[in-house]
């Protein structure tokens, strides 16, 4: 009978234990701390006024040949060529009279220059030079022979999912494919005309270049039917010609054809962060202070490129080292850590990007304010641009903005 006591006494006791660990777990949107005897809420302030510093810098990045995209264009005094390469073609062979129109090079385009009323032309090049996907900068334009008869204009519109194209390949330039210079396969080149650019899918995404013609075996019979050639690129790249970005004093300019990033410098002001009550926190409570969300909100001036249906994905890295802001400097790799990613929309004029865990190191101490450089993902990956307002000559309502969100230590 004892025992049988004993056992409803300590399943009461583990019922009353379990219902006191539930209560104390509680936790509400506005109530972080996860007990609910305290009423330490969430406290979120705007700060347009500490912004000390800012300016834009090029960023030295190297096509390595596995892009996504090959960029392809004359635009704002950089030009981009794609190269593509096939191989398997039949060796002894002939593609009968009459069938050019099955004779072409595919292409899946997704982006083309922006100005609808001039068009974007396109012209294929043979080249007769062997080359690297990663060191595309030593292929020669002499190397380089036009092969197509006349331009091919692509069409106004661009579907966001690709739309394909045919460029017609002349049959006797397919015949003739072998090249004592580059005896892997047949390259190809594609340019623009002036003032335009054009976005190519390229062979990592599935959907790369691709060579389509009929042809003939010269051991073929008569009974033989036509045999078809259908393959995409074993290896493509792009040749980028460009300068530097340049070093551009009050101006952030961010860019991915010619890579260009922004370093920002603010002062993280501990008089806004204060307590439910209205009190300023003190240094002790400051650096125990939790941030829960914080991020830059910076206002467009320029944008060419952004979309409706177009993300931009920008990166807020932590900057290391101080600066001596009077003169501008390129920023390295080596003296940031990387940030958060922040992959979105351009909603109305402006943009942000989340420096949650930057924010977090400076007000608990772990790591000085050096400033925030914030760079684009999609560095040499589309012809993306934008130009954002400085703080020193933004107009009203478009001046940077740091946003935060933070909880006040309870204890």
């Amino acid at each position: 009978m004892v025992s049988l006591h004993r056992g409803y006494y300590c399943r009461w006791m583990a019922l009353i234990l379990l219902g006191i660990l539930l209560l104390s777990a509680c936790t509400t949107k506005t109530n972080p701390t996860g007990n609910n005897w305290s009423d330490v809420r969430p406290i979120s302030f705007r700060d347009s006024t500490s912004f000390v510093a800012g300016y834009s810098y090029p960023a030295v990045v190297s096509v390595k040949g596995n892009e996504s995209n090959l960029l392809c264009g004359n635009w704002n005094g950089v030009e981009a060529v794609a190269l593509m390469r096939f191989t398997g073609l039949p060796t002894e062979f002939s593609i009968p009279a009459g069938y050019q129109d099955s004779t072409y090079l595919e292409l899946t385009l997704v982006k083309r220059s922006p100005l609808i009323r001039y068009p974007v032309n396109l012209s294929v090049y043979k080249l007769d030079q062997s080359w690297a996907a990663d060191s595309t900068s030593l292929v020669q334009d002499a190397a380089m022979r036009l092969i197509t008869l006349q331009e091919f204009t692509i069409p106004d519109t661009i579907s966001s999912s690709g739309t394909e194209i045919n460029i017609p390949i002349p049959t006797n330039e397919i015949e003739d494919w072998r090249s004592e210079a580059d005896t892997l396969g047949l390259s190809l080149v594609v340019k623009t005309g002036a003032a335009s650019y054009v976005e190519i899918r390229a062979a990592e995404t599935g959907r790369g270049p691709q060579l389509r013609f009929k042809y003939r075996l010269d051991s073929d019979t008569a009974e033989t039917e036509d045999r078809e050639f259908k393959s995409r690129a074993t290896r493509d790249s792009y040749r980028l010609d460009a300068d530097l970005a340049p070093l551009l004093p009050d101006r952030w300019v961010i860019s991915n054809f010619q890579p260009s990033r922004i370093y920002v410098n603010f002062a993280l002001d501990s008089t806004l962060f204060q307590d439910n009550q209205g009190n300023q926190l003190d240094p002790q409570q400051y650096r125990r202070a939790t941030i829960n969300h914080a991020e830059l909100v910076l206002f467009v001036k320029e944008n060419p490129y952004y979309g409706s249906s177009l993300q931009y994905s920008l990166r807020g890295d932590r900057m290391n080292d101080s600066l001596d802001i009077a003169n501008l400097v390129e920023i390295t790799d080596a003296q940031t850590s990387t940030g958060l990613i922040t992959q979105s929309f351009i909603r109305g004029d402006s943009l942000v990007v989340n420096i949650t865990p930057i924010v977090q190191a400076w007000t608990s101490g772990d790591r000085q304010n050096f400033g925030v450089v914030i760079r684009s993902l999609h560095e040499l990956l589309n012809f993306g641009e934008l130009e954002l307002w400085h703080f020193s000559d933004a107009p009203a309502g478009r001046k940077p903005k740091l946003r935060v969100t933070y909880t006040p230590p309870y204890l």
